[in-house]
C-alpha cells in the first residue's frame, strides 16, 4: 500500500524549514473524506484544536479542522510536536500553500529553532498521520516517548543534557531524608495505664426487723382477749342506751314518744 504522504524535498533556510508534500494519489485529500482519522491525530495530540489559525474559516484551528487539506493538519500536528519538546522557542509557526497546478502538491513551512528539532517533529508527525489514515488497527503511536526522544536527540546534538529527568527525581527524593541527615527518633510508646482494685466494700449490719404494731404488740391484748374467752352475754342496746338516759328504752309501739 502506498504512504500517505511523499515528502519530495526539503529546504532550511535562517528561521524556516520548507517541505514540498505530496498527497499520494488514491489518498484523501481533504480532512472531511475520513473524519474518523481525523478525530484519531486530534486524540493524539488535542491541543493543536486551539492552535491561532488566521487565513481559514475562523481564528483557531478547531474551526476548520474537520474540512481543511492533509497538509495542513500535518502542519500543525507537526508544531505541536515542537512546542511539547519545550525547545522551539517562544513562538512555533507554520504555513501551508497549495502549490499552482497540482491540487495535491503543497508546500508546508514550519518555523526552525533547530535543524533536527523541525525535520523530526515533521517526519513523526507524517508517520502519525499515516497510522490514524492508514493503520489504524495497529497499536497507536506514543505521542508523549516521541516528544521526550525528538528532544533528547535534539539536546545530544547540541551538546546539552537534559536536566528535566533529574529534576522529576529531585521532586521524587524530597519525601526521603537526606544520607548525612539523622533519622527523627522513634517516638516513645505511651505507658500503658495501671489498674488498682477497688476496696471491697465494709460490711453493713443486717436490718433489725420493726416491732410489729397492733394488738400482738399491745402487753394488755393477750389479757384482754383471755377475758372475752368466756363469751360472757352481750348487753341489749336498748340496756346501754338506758343506762346512759336513765330508764329502759320505749316499746316499739309507742309512737307518743312519752
Amino acid at each position: 500500500m502506498a504512504d500517505l504522504f511523499n515528502i519530495l524535498k526539503i529546504t532550511v533556510g535562517a528561521e524556516k524549514l520548507c517541505a514540498r508534500v505530496l498527497v499520494n494519489p488514491g489518498m484523501p485529500l481533504r480532512t472531511s473524506e475520513d473524519i474518523e482519522a481525523t478525530a484519531r491525530v486530534y486524540y493524539l495530540a488535542p491541543a493543536i484544536a486551539k492552535h491561532l489559525c488566521l487565513g481559514d474559516t475562523g481564528r483557531e484551528f478547531q474551526e476548520c479542522m474537520g474540512d481543511t487539506e492533509l497538509p495542513h493538519l500535518l502542519e500543525h500536528l507537526s508544531v505541536e510536536i515542537m512546542n511539547e519538546t519545550g525547545l522551539a522557542g517562544k513562538v512555533s509557526c507554520g504555513r501551508t500553500r497549495q502549490v499552482p497546478g497540482d491540487e495535491r502538491l503543497f508546500d508546508v513551512e514550519l518555523s526552525c529553532p533547530d535543524d533536527a528539532l523541525t525535520v523530526g517533529a515533521l517526519s513523526s508527525a507524517a508517520f502519525m498521520m499515516e497510522w490514524a489514515f492508514l493503520h489504524a488497527q495497529a497499536p497507536a503511536p506514543d505521542f508523549p516517548g516521541t516528544v521526550a526522544a525528538l528532544r533528547k536527540l535534539a539536546l545530544n546534538l547540541r551538546g546539552e543534557e537534559d536536566d528535566e529527568p533529574e529534576a522529576a527525581d529531585a521532586e521524587a527524593d524530597t519525601d526521603e531524608p537526606a544520607a548525612d541527615e539523622p533519622a527523627a527518633p522513634a517516638p516513645e510508646p505511651a505507658p500503658e495505664p495501671v489498674f488498682e482494685p477497688a476496696p471491697a466494700p465494709e460490711p453493713q449490719p443486717a436490718p433489725q426487723p420493726e416491732p410489729q404494731r397492733g394488738r400482738a404488740a399491745d402487753p394488755d391484748a393477750a389479757r384482754k382477749r383471755a377475758k372475752m374467752a368466756g363469751h360472757a352475754p352481750a348487753k341489749r342496746i336498748a340496756d346501754v342506751f338506758g343506762s346512759v338516759f336513765g330508764g329502759t328504752a320505749a316499746s316499739s309501739n309507742d309512737t307518743d314518744g312519752r
